[in-house]
């Protein structure tokens, strides 16, 4: 009798450990529809540029359809939407490799739901674009900002997560 309640916690034990080696895929496959992807910011004469880097569209495997794209202030609680465009259902833009939406510029049969906004050197800004399902990916992000030159012209500058620093605008001021 006295085996028999050493035996229980164990067998208990056993079971919780395989049940969970059981479960590990399906909590794998949970958090992927959770997963955002990654916008590339490009600079085309000192205006952001959006497109998807080649891991993405690897990962979709085809030309990826665009849906909309918005950029909001990442800075000044609450963020302020300054541009956006969406596509009425089923339409979409086609992003072949190299190509990008320039901000500002409104694709034929979208419907723009904000007008561009002039861009601030030196702020902090957000672009999310909604564009072909790739498994659970089906929105992108990116943040950018716009540096002046000393010329007094204008580069736009994608801008990555620091460790020390978060998310700065600091590789766009003068």
């Amino acid at each position: 009798m006295n085996n028999a309640l050493r035996i229980v916690p164990i067998k208990s034990l056993v079971i919780a450990i395989v049940a969970c080696f059981c479960l590990m895929p399906l909590c794998d496959h949970a958090s992927a529809w959770s997963r955002i992807g990654a916008v590339e910011v490009t600079d085309h004469a000192g205006k952001p540029c959006f497109g998807l880097p080649k891991k993405e569209r690897k990962r979709i495997g085809e030309t990826p359809q665009v849906f909309g794209v918005e950029v909001h202030d990442a800075i000044t609680p609450p963020l302020r939407r300054l541009w956006s465009f969406d596509f009425p259902y089923p339409a979409s833009l086609p992003l072949p490799p190299g190509a990008c939406v320039l901000y500002g510029e409104v694709p034929a049969n979208a419907v723009a739901i904000q007008t561009a906004m002039p861009l601030e050197p030196g702020r902090l800004y957000d672009v999310s674009m909604s564009a072909t399902r790739a498994g659970a990916t089906r929105f992108y992000n990116a943040r950018f900002c716009v540096k002046a030159n000393a010329d007094g012209s204008l580069r736009a500058i994608q801008v990555r997560y620091d460790d020390a620093l978060g998310w700065s605008p600091a590789v766009c001021l003068p």
